[in-house]
Parts: structure tokens; sequence; C-alpha cells
């Protein structure tokens, strides 16, 4: 079998890798970095979204309608731009910028006419239903940028479905933080520009729980009576679970890996784990019914606003790190109005201004002194540990390492199997 064959059926049988979300806000306490509602005041309600259609239920609704151009791709009149929930400013609060949200910004600023889809749901599910039943047989998709988790990025390019970014209209690139310069399957950055960045950590109510919530393990203490759940992300999953056995998921290992999936498939044969989940774990959390979870912090904060007695914590030995990055699909018509958008949002302000609302970690360098120079509420956004980790936490965070082809296969093949897929 060909390194593409064997890449593809791995693809495929990856079913379930779920998108994880992000945090807003954070604060310090004995058991990890922990979400504070003293930082709420800082954030708004970034419940609802400005979506122009959204429907990720129908393959085909995020398929081109017409035929495919054979030109280069260079048209700047439209754009436009799939992405997930809560990622962007809404203006529904007094985080808004007087000047209107950053799509209101860009379209007055650039005369381009933004439609902002809210439809990249999963990962998988949006390879499964877009990306590989078009871009795979050569025909164009409807959105001219999308924000793949970074190892769908990765896949998309190593398949050669993406364009290269036309850097000559993007001087903001300039902006892109270091760490994103140098990564194996994109050095240089010339195929993505990163969208946000995030961590995956725990989530539970102490008057529920009775008890401090500090480590993986404790999710199955047998005081939380097995209402727990975990994510269908195998990288969340996974690498939560070797972290907490001392092993490092950010460096290949096969047989660590499965000695975490060893520990979870005992875990679900003693009915500890409710439920394997994506973001529907948001409502049995909220009515008790899931009592802790691994979670995406973003999500917690939104629950907070409600529920100020959530907590979400990076266990003490370490959590998964991710991000999300814009990536041009092979064949869209409006390269030249994404080069624009790109450059917009790269603009230091510009990119403040989506930190201060949505609260996720920008990848735009100077950030951190532009939510300084505003003062008051949103300067205590430039403390947060986990919007601006310091060397001690950034230790503590970890990104799931790229294994072979066939390493990956085993792995997925086995987390289907644990978790009932």
């Amino acid at each position: 079998m060909s390194d593409d064959e064997m890449l593809r059926q791995a693809i495929q049988m990856s079913r379930d890798l779920s998108r994880r979300r992000f945090l807003r806000n954070a604060g310090m306490a004995a058991g990890g970095l922990v979400l504070s509602p003293a930082l709420l005041a800082a954030c708004g309600d970034d419940t609802k979204s400005t979506t122009a259609t959204t429907n990720a239920d129908s393959s085909t609704d995020a398929v081109r309608k017409v035929e495919p151009d054979t030109g280069t791709g260079i048209g700047g009149k439209s754009v436009t731009f799939s992405n997930w929930e809560t990622y962007i400013d809404t203006g529904e609060n007094d985080n808004a910028s007087a000047a209107g949200t950053t799509i209101d910004r860009f379209q007055k600023e650039t005369g381009i006419t933004m439609d902002y889809k809210v439809d990249f749901n999963d990962n998988d599910e949006y390879f499964n239903k877009i990306f590989s039943p078009n871009l795979g047989t050569g025909k164009p998709i409807d959105p001219d940028v999308v924000a793949p988790s970074y190892w769908m990025a990765a896949r998309l390019l190593g398949l050669g479905w993406l364009e290269k970014l036309p850097m000559g209209a993007i001087p903001n690139h300039k902006n892109l933080a270091d760490q994103y310069l140098n990564l194996s399957w994109d050095d240089g950055a010339a195929y993505h520009m990163p969208w946000q960045a995030g961590i995956t950590g725990i989530a539970y109510d102490p008057s529920r729980t009775g008890f401090e919530i500090k480590s993986f393990k404790d999710l199955f203490d047998d005081r939380l009576e097995g209402k727990i759940s975990l994510l269908k992300e195998v990288r969340d999953t996974v690498g939560c679970a070797m972290l907490d056995m001392g092993k490092d998921p950010s460096k290949p290992d096969l047989d660590g890996a499965m000695a975490a999936l060893d520990f979870i498939d005992e875990m679900r044969g003693k009915d500890k784990i409710r439920q394997f989940t994506g973001n529907e774990y948001l409502q049995p959390l909220s009515n008790g019914d899931v009592k802790a979870c691994l979670a995406w912090s973003g999500d917690i904060v939104q629950l907070q606003r409600k529920q100020p007695n959530l907590k979400f914590v990076i266990p003490e030995a370490g959590s998964i790190q991710w991000f999300d990055t814009m990536v041009i699909p092979k064949g869209a018509k409006n390269t030249n109005a994404v080069a624009q958008w790109m450059n917009f949002v790269y603009d230091v302000d510009n990119a403040a201004l989506i930190t201060e609302f949505v609260q996720y970690v920008s990848p735009v360098k100077g950030v951190r002194e532009a939510l300084e120079a505003k003062g008051g509420d949103t300067a205590l956004l430039a403390e947060s540990q986990v919007l601006f980790p310091d060397d001690a936490t950034q230790k503590r965070l970890k990104i799931f390492a790229s294994l072979p082809q066939k390493d990956e296969l085993a792995i997925q093949e086995r987390f289907n199997n644990v978790k009932g897929a």
C-alpha cells in the first residue's frame, strides 16, 4: 500500500476527531490552572455568533455551485470564511469596538464583502462531507478560507489540497509568532496562518463532586459514581491519560499511547465512563448528569456565566495544547480577498480586539502589549497564565506528536474500539 493510500485509509477510519475550544479567562489555584470568575468582568458574552449560514449536516452546503475556475484565482470583491463557533467578536456586548465588529470594519475598510459561516463543527466530519468528496476529486468548495485544526491542515497539505498563501499581499505575516514558523509540515508558514490556539482540561463543579479534582486519574474516583465523560478526540483523551502516566505525548510513543488506551479501556469496563463526547458534554455537565469531564475551556467560560461554581483545571501532570489555522482550499477563486482578510486580522490592534472578545490565545505578536495599553479590565487579560503562559506553565502544555501513519492508524483503531465507535 502506498503512503498516500495508507494516509487516506487512516483519515477515513478516524471518525471522531472532534474540535477543541479554548479559554476566555484564567487564574491560578492549588489544583492547577483554573478559570476564575473574577476575570469574567473582562469577558464578553460570546454565546451567540455572527453566522450568515450554518448547516454542517448537509454535505452540499459548503460546495461551490459553479464549475471550477481554471484561472489563477485572484478575485478580491468577496470572501467566504468557514469557521468554528464563538471564534470572533460579535458586537453584542461592551467589548465591541465603537467602530463595529472585526467583520464590519474589514468590509468598510476594504470594500470586500465577507460571508462568515459558523459551519465547521468537527474536523473529521468536515473532511468526510466537504473536503474529501470535492477537493479529493478536483472540485473547489465554497469557502475561500477555512480554519481546521493544525493536524488536519497538515493532512490537507500532504494531500495537495491547499493553495500557497499569496505572501506579497500579506505584509502582516511578519506578525506571526515565531513558534509557528518552524513546523515540520509547513516550514515558514507558507500555506497556513493560525487563527487561535487553546488547551484541553477538566471541568467540574466542586459542589457536586464534593472534592477537588486535580488529575486525570481523579476522574475515576468512586465518589463520582461513573458520572464522567471523556472526549471523542483521540489526541485529547489519550494525551491526557499519557501525561497522567508520566509519558510525554509530544514525543512519538506508540507503546505509551497503547498503555494509556489500556487504562481507559479498563475504566470503561468498570463503568467509570458515562460517555465519550464532542461538544455535547455541555448539557449533562450543566444539569449534573455528568459531574466532571474532559472539556474545552472556552465552553466552560460560557457555562460559568450562568454557573459560577464550575471550574476548569489543567491537570497537575499537564495537558494538551492545540491551534486552529486558516488555510486556502485548492481552487479557491478569491485568494486576493483572503490575503486582505489575513492581513487585516494580523494587524496587532485588530488581533487584540478579537482576543479581548473571544479570549483565545492569539498567534499575533504584540497582542499582549496592546491589551496592557488598554488598561482596566482588558489589561487583566495580559496577566493570564493561559493566554500568555510563562515558561513554567508552558512546560506543562504538550502538542500531541505526529506519528508514523501506521501508528496513527493503530491508535485510532484501538480508540474506536475502546469508546465503542
